[in-house]
């Protein structure tokens, strides 16, 4: 994400930074472009943010689960060793 927030900030700038001399028609096309854009945008956006909580929480029963395991690996060599 932080590798293309320059990208999409600069796209944003530029969207905005729009000329007022510029036709109705030209404008009315560009507001259509830009908006399908910024729908793409968040669509992809909201995508990326659904797979990286799935990632955490994979993430978090994994630690979880390895935790477990080491706890248990330790209680069974402090039984061994007493």
């Amino acid at each position: 994400l932080k590798a293309i927030k320059p990208m999409v900030e600069k796209g944003l700038a530029s969207a905005n930074d729009q000329s007022p001399a510029s036709t109705d028609a030209n404008t009315a096309l560009d507001e259509g472009a830009n908006s399908n854009l910024v729908e793409r945008l968040s669509h992809h956006v909201n995508g990326l943010q659904q797979v990286l909580t799935d990632l955490t929480k994979n993430a978090k029963a994994l630690t979880r689960r390895y935790s477990q395991i080491l706890e248990q690996i330790n209680v069974s060599e402090d039984q061994s060793s007493s």
